[in-house]
């Protein structure tokens, strides 16, 4: 179907396997690993080296390392597609990382070098997380909004390039943009435990709750919804792939390691199928095999299938 019929619905359409790659990446971002652990740590102990240096190059560069990318759009993700292990496993990942992770990191930094060296003190970097004035709040909201609305941007409005290496440049941008508003309140909420100023920790810890949401709800889930992505439509590329599963399953020789179903949703009742069946030799693949595919698929989803089969026979040999 061209692009230029597809360009008025509602929805992200004529894109190949679109629903089911987000839904690897919400997948992904909610997993806890050591690499998460890890550019945690080292992000907070920059910010909190930036920040007791009142230094803005030391906290932007904390910044780049800040790996919250992942599990932020775990959480918009999985609400979107009601996936909701993903989403509180999302939430959690998040969580841990500043909370648990950034604001003990930070407070342990920050003892160290209050006990070892001196001039270790509150900056104004460190007051304008701790001590916000009205006009601080207002701006920050705006930046996480920002932020939050970017990422998701950056996965409908050219969404053809989610998986390209321009894709993933353009992630890499704007998980900087999201670290500006997680990255220094979580640390400041260390530093004032250490320094002895519960206050700051307090009034940078509603800073960053407020951020979170921002973030993650108003400024990313609502840019997916408002572009039309919806449960549903993941849902009707799982049902077309099982449809296709169930059926390529029974062809003579069939190998499941190495074929593949891929299906590009051109609206709720269309769809280009294209699929690599790998197989041993011998036996016959029925010359019906990609219609009787196209109507088990319009059987059961009620979408009208374009289909194309590659067959890749093998030879194989089992000790």
């Amino acid at each position: 179907m061209p692009q230029e019929s597809i360009k008025h619905k509602l929805g992200i359409w004529g894109v190949r396997n679109y629903h089911s790659t987000l839904e690897k990446r919400a997948l992904a971002g909610a997993q806890m690993s050591g690499g998460y652990i890890a550019m945690a740590v080292a992000a907070t102990v920059m910010a909190t080296a930036g920040l007791l240096l009142n230094s803005v190059a030391a906290i932007i560069g904390s910044m780049c390392v800040a790996p919250f990318m992942g599990p932020s759009r775990a959480v918009c993700i999985g609400m979107i597609y009601r996936n909701w292990p993903v989403f509180f496993g999302g939430l959690v990942k998040q969580l841990i990382g500043l909370l648990l992770i950034g604001v003990s990191v930070a407070a342990l930094v920050t003892w160290l070098l209050n006990n070892n060296l001196s001039g270790i003190e509150i900056t104004s970097e460190i007051l304008i997380r701790a001590m916000p004035t009205q006009r601080d709040v207002v701006l920050s909201t705006l930046i996480a909004v920002s932020a939050g609305a970017a990422a998701s941007l950056a996965l409908v409005a050219q969404p053809q390039v989610v998986e390209s290496p321009w894709g993933q440049v353009i992630d890499a941008i704007i998980g900087v943009e999201i670290a500006v508003s997680l990255v220094p309140p979580a640390a400041v909420i260390g530093i004032g435990l250490a320094l002895n100023a519960p206050e700051h920790s307090k009034n940078a810890f509603y800073l960053l709750m407020l951020n979170v949401v921002c973030l993650n709800l108003i400024g990313s889930a609502s840019i997916l919804l408002i572009r039309g992505m919806r449960l549903r439509h993941l849902q009707l590329e799982q049902r077309i792939r099982k449809a296709v599963e169930d059926t390529i399953e029974e062809v003579p020789g069939f190998i499941a390691v190495g074929s593949s179903i891929d299906i590009t949703l051109f609206d709720e009742n269309s769809a280009n199928i294209d699929i690599i069946l790998r197989r041993r030799f011998g036996g016959k693949v029925p010359e019906s095999l990609a219609a009787r595919i196209a109507q088990d698929v319009q059987t059961q989803t009620g979408c009208k299938g374009d289909i194309v089969i590659e067959v890749v026979p093998l030879l194989t040999h089992l000790n």
